[in-house]
């Protein structure tokens, strides 16, 4: 199930309650237009709730399926009676999310797929010139292969468990932020979800302090969300959130939340931020993928005239002088 999909089926949701339809006549038209795995957690909501349970109480029984912050952000509307704001908030976040990821895993295919082709070119010239057989010319492209992607499948190993391994998840975080360009798009895109989620629980009516709590553990980053934990902190002990987010954090971003609290618009303020580190995210990882192809590229082409000057050099040497 992709994002994209559950933005749809939101978006969907969102437009029918909006227009007046009961809940269980949407969830209906909901499940009709879906497919697969979200076609039956659909249509499981509609029964549970059928039998008497709250969507969000239904949700909960998905976990799989529907996040923490998307519980949350239903039962509070159930509660203030705007689950169509709530849905087309959900839809937005996931179509935002969508967008990101698939600029990412763009911009990381192509080198991967050149990577992949260049490992059976490699060894190429020696099994031209006789230096290896055909089993010896397989096993080195598998050997180049293995050091493609051992280390890949490790480290997407690492960022499935991350979230439940502490021991992994400072580690992983610490190390991503530190890779050129694409370290400070996760950055943007961390204080992003922070935001964004904090927003969407604000506006629903969840309370300051839940809100926080909710939208630090939606950061995706530890890091970052270390210096958005002080701001929960600080509103348990009675004052401001800005008081407590730490001093690393952008200095704009902790000025337009210092004066959205102080003012009281800090829906509108949030909003901005949210806005503006999307926006960056949004142009750090389009020059990531951007730029990843060229480097490969500029790597894939020294190796070859490296192979080009010993490939020239074994001809020559084969040569009977006179």
């Amino acid at each position: 199930m992709t994002k994209k999909k559950l933005a749809q089926a939101y978006y969907d949701l969102a437009t029918m309650l909006d227009a007046g339809m009961p809940i269980l006549r949407a969830l209906e038209i909901t499940t009709e237009a879906r497919q697969g795995y979200l076609k039956q957690a659909f249509f499981r909501l509609r029964e549970t709730i059928s039998e008497g349970s709250g969507l969000a109480e239904a949700m909960a029984e998905q976990r799989q399926i529907f996040s923490d912050l998307d519980r949350l952000l239903v039962e509070a509307a159930e509660t203030s009676g705007s689950l169509g704001d709530a849905f087309r908030m959900l839809a937005d976040w996931y179509d935002f999310m969508h967008k990101i990821m698939g600029r990412l895993w763009m911009g990381m295919l192509l080198p991967f797929f050149i990577l992949t082709i260049a490992a059976f070119v490699f060894p190429l010239p020696n099994a031209v010139l006789g230096g290896l057989s055909m089993q010896g010319y397989f096993l080195t492209a598998l050997k180049i292969l293995l050091l493609l992607f051992v280390p890949t499948a490790i480290v997407i190993a690492c960022l499935l468990v991350k979230e439940q391994v502490r021991q992994v998840q400072y580690p992983m975080d610490f190390i991503a932020l530190r890779i050129p360009i694409l370290g400070q798009a996760i950055y943007q895109l961390s204080i992003c979800r922070y935001t964004k989620a904090f927003g969407m629980l604000y506006k629903a009516g969840v309370p300051m302090i839940e809100s926080t709590t909710r939208a630090n553990k939606a950061v995706g980053n530890a890091i970052v969300a270390q210096q958005f934990a002080g701001g929960m902190e600080s509103v348990k002990q009675g004052g401001m959130a800005w008081e407590g987010f730490s001093p690393k954090l952008p200095t704009e971003y902790r000025h337009l939340w210092q004066v959205g609290e102080e003012v009281g618009e800090l829906d509108k303020t949030v909003d901005k931020i949210a806005e503006i580190s999307g926006d960056r995210a949004d142009l750090l990882f389009t020059e990531f993928a951007r730029w990843l192809p060229r480097l490969v590229y500029a790597m894939v082409a020294a190796i070859l005239i490296i192979m080009i000057f010993r490939l020239a050099g074994q001809v020559h040497g084969s040569l009977p002088t006179f």
